[in-house]
């Protein structure tokens, strides 16, 4: 009994110290990836909308990037630069590069996942591969509420 207790108490120990490291690894994941203000994001994105990943694609192996095929549910800003030759599937999805860029803190998604997305255009030294496709600018937003208040109120120019 003494033994059995023993080793409870041990694998105790050992849960709270690896939660304990789980959380400093969180931390300094955060402090090592600083995000930019939501107002200079919104302002460099060119597109901001709301979408589900519904497929993922083109994984490049050298530089662990790949693309997403993701379902459009809203624009928050800039329909007017998403051309046809953008558009998939009768005009409702798009294809969005740049995941697994080191230079983009939160930019890991799984197919199902909705989130807010900043892009921009692909740049035409991205072409032909990336050529019709838009291209991640900043972190994901997850869809919360706030989150949508808070990006509406930096593309209607107001403080969040």
């Amino acid at each position: 009994i003494m033994a059995t207790q023993r080793r409870r108490t041990a694998a105790s120990r050992c849960s709270r110290a690896l939660l304990v490291l789980a959380v400093l690894c969180a931390r300094c994941c955060r402090a090592t990836c600083p995000e930019r203000a939501l107002e200079r994001r919104e302002e460099e994105a060119n597109i901001v909308l709301t979408g589900t990943v519904e497929e993922i694609l083109n994984m490049d192996p050298v530089h662990n990037t790949y693309s997403c095929k993701v379902r459009v549910w809203r624009y928050l800003k800039g329909r007017e630069v998403v051309t046809r030759d953008v558009l998939l599937d009768g005009g409702n999805k798009v294809m969005i590069g740049g995941f697994g860029d080191p230079g983009i803190c939160d930019n890991q998604v799984a197919t199902g996942d909705t989130r807010i997305f900043f892009v921009n255009r692909a740049p035409a030294q991205l072409w032909p591969a990336h050529r019709g496709e838009l291209m991640l600018n900043s972190s994901l937003m997850r869809i919360t509420l706030r989150n949508l208040e808070q990006v509406e109120h930096c593309v209607e120019g107001e403080s969040p």
